[in-house]
């Protein structure tokens, strides 16, 4: 059973085992908390020592986050840009079907005229006979 890391462990016949065992993952979180209360306690009484490089790596730290941001917005702008674009390709691509499909509807209804037409003329000339 997996409880906050914690697990417990079974034999191979399915019996419970005593105890709990520890996981790797709990481990390195417990070591990592100890490092950094080391850390702390060590900085504070070296902090005049090295207060300036940690202001330094810090401020580097700053400066790289604000560059990947305007790489990410610039980014950003691009594919806008894109999106943009094809969509007004996209529309145009549909006005010209529409005006074409128009146009053939015109068509269509003047060979339809002309049809009628002709057909008229031949059934009066069946009738005059």
């Amino acid at each position: 059973m997996d409880r906050e890391g914690v697990e417990e462990k079974k034999d191979k016949g399915g019996d419970q085992m005593k105890g709990y065992v520890i996981s790797k993952q709990s481990l390195w979180l417990m070591a990592a908390g100890a490092v950094g209360a080391l850390a702390v306690f060590g900085i504070g009484k070296a902090s005049k020592k090295i207060r300036p490089a940690v202001v330094g790596a810090v401020k580097e730290g700053y400066g790289f986050k604000e560059w990947i941001q305007a790489k990410i917005e610039g980014a950003k702008e691009d594919i806008e840009d894109i999106v943009a674009e094809a969509k007004h390709a996209y529309y145009k691509d549909v006005e010209a079907a529409a005006e074409s499909v128009k146009k053939e509807k015109e068509i269509l209804q003047k060979v339809e005229e002309k049809v009628e037409k002709k057909m008229a003329k031949i059934k009066g000339k069946k009738e005059g006979k």
